[in-house]
């Protein structure tokens, strides 16, 4: 009897502390700027998809799988066919920009993980309009494996780059463009070009 209730002790010391700890932590907030709701509809799964596709396609990748999840997420994966600087690569894009909608460290580092596990992989790509939390930029910078992270914004930018004609698109979901400065700012810019 003695033996099991040394055995037990540790536990039940252990379970009491993370209830306490549990009880009486104070909440830390997350850094990141979470995006307010402003009247935009969030982007569906198929219109990321279709911008995501033409987007690789444009850019020389080739499209060797892909497979869609639970709430359109989409994973890809690539090939680029450069002959020494090429390889694969893999794309994860979560299309959900609900507030707060940040992707957090423990995604990031997950999919970071899963592309150094993968044999001959270059890098991985995450696209999120919901955006990052500052942790998760900090973890890309530390993870395993190089991985791009692109939010809202910056998929907006690549996409003005290479496919102008959707760009007006992207700017009537959320997540791309906050309050519309981006729209703006762009608006501004054309009179002094022409």
């Amino acid at each position: 009897m003695t033996v099991f209730f040394v055995a037990l002790m540790p536990l039940l010391v252990g379970f009491a502390l993370i209830l306490l700890i549990a009880r009486f932590s104070p909440d830390v907030p997350r850094h990141g700027t979470p995006r307010a709701d402003d009247g935009l509809p969030e982007i569906t799964p198929d219109e990321l998809r279709d911008v995501v596709l033409e987007l690789v396609e444009k850019l020389g990748l080739t499209n060797v799988f892909e497979s869609s999840g639970l709430g359109g997420v989409l994973d890809i994966t690539l090939r680029d066919p450069r002959p020494l600087t090429g390889g694969r690569v893999l794309l994860h894009a979560r299309p959900s920009t609900a507030v707060p909608g940040l992707v957090d460290a423990a995604d990031v580092l997950n999919f970071a993980e899963g592309v150094r596990s993968e044999a001959g992989t270059l890098k991985g790509i995450f696209i999120a309009p919901g955006g990052f939390t500052e942790e998760a930029r900090q973890a890309a910078r530390s993870a395993p494996a190089q991985v791009d992270l692109i939010d809202g914004p910056k998929l907006l930018e690549l996409v003005r780059e290479t496919l102008p004609e959707r760009a007006e698109l992207l700017m009537k979901y959320r997540g791309f463009a906050v309050g519309g400065r981006l729209h703006r700012r762009h608006e501004a810019d054309e009179p002094e070009q022409a």
